[in-house]
């Protein structure tokens, strides 16, 4: 087996194209080409089905890509720890996150204790940070409440309850708080199905017998306060996750107590990693 042929296919797999592979290696197709057409040959195997113009991936394909990820996500902790071994704290930490703003105190506290280390922070919900870590596209995830998966090492970082939010122009806005019947029928901006504040959410209002009227679904928290905040209705936040906007006004909700954890993970197998480790202890330093 040679290492270049498995590089090529793992980086067609990933990229979704022999031209994304020939940019992502900084080499050329016909020699991305030739090496995945070699390695087809040396096992007899078929890797990729080119009937149509994009490219997908046989059977034999995502068997091998599964296990592709997890050889080249050693590979990439080796560099990662090497980086840091030899350089005082130099390395790349890929860091996915929901509300990546809300974690600005525990990247602060990191980098007061490795300045050299580069960060990347992706975002998205918790199904999607999820995918990320066990795809070896991040290395640690900042993620809300989430079933148990026994691939993951996670941590529960700090837990906060949920809020109703209106625009200050809106009739709830004179309320100092609301009850979950004050919902029911009323306009709604949640979050997409996925993210663990409209979960908690829902299972309350399900429980309650309130139906509210959701007119809008968006992916994104910022985008569901800026909805609220131009009056397309009430929302639903995180607390602790929301920031000082003089347009809004948060309304505890009385009668529910909806509350949101937030973990640390990281897979177990990358745990003890150098950089893991480091932001795992730095983040909850208590823990």
């Amino acid at each position: 087996m040679k290492y270049t042929q498995v590089r090529s296919f793992h980086a067609v797999a990933k990229a979704g194209s022999f031209t994304g592979a020939a940019k992502d290696l900084n080499v050329s197709q016909p020699t991305i080409t030739e090496q995945v057409k070699e390695l087809e040959a040396t096992y007899g195997i078929e890797v990729f089905n080119r009937a149509q113009r994009k490219v997908k991936l046989t059977a034999t394909g995502r068997s091998l890509f599964e296990i592709t990820q997890r050889l080249f996500g050693v590979v990439g902790e080796t560099e990662s720890y090497l980086r840091a071994a030899g350089d005082f704290g130099a390395g790349h930490l890929r860091i996915s996150s929901v509300l990546p703003f809300f974690n600005i105190d525990m990247i602060t506290a990191f980098r007061e204790n490795y300045p050299k280390v580069k960060i990347s922070v992706s975002s998205g919900n918790s199904a999607t940070i999820l995918e990320s870590l066990l795809a070896y596209e991040s290395d640690v995830g900042v993620l809300s409440d989430h079933d148990p998966d026994h691939r993951l090492y996670t941590r529960i970082h700090d837990s906060h309850f949920v809020v109703a939010i209106v625009s200050c122009d809106h009739p709830l806005a004179k309320r100092k708080n609301i009850h979950l019947a004050d919902l029911d029928g009323q306009p709604m901006v949640l979050r997409e199905v996925g993210s663990n504040t409209r979960r908690v959410f829902e299972t309350a209002i399900v429980t309650a017998g309130v139906v509210p009227d959701v007119i809008m679904e968006i992916e994104s928290g910022e985008a569901v306060r800026e909805a609220v905040a131009i009056g397309h209705g009430i929302g639903i936040y995180g607390e602790l996750a929301l920031p000082s906007d003089p347009r809004l006004k948060a309304l505890p909700i009385v009668d529910a107590e909806m509350k949101v954890n937030r973990y640390l993970a990281c897979l177990k197998e990358r745990r003890n990693e150098l950089l893991v480790e480091a932001f795992f202890s730095v983040a909850s330093p208590n823990r």
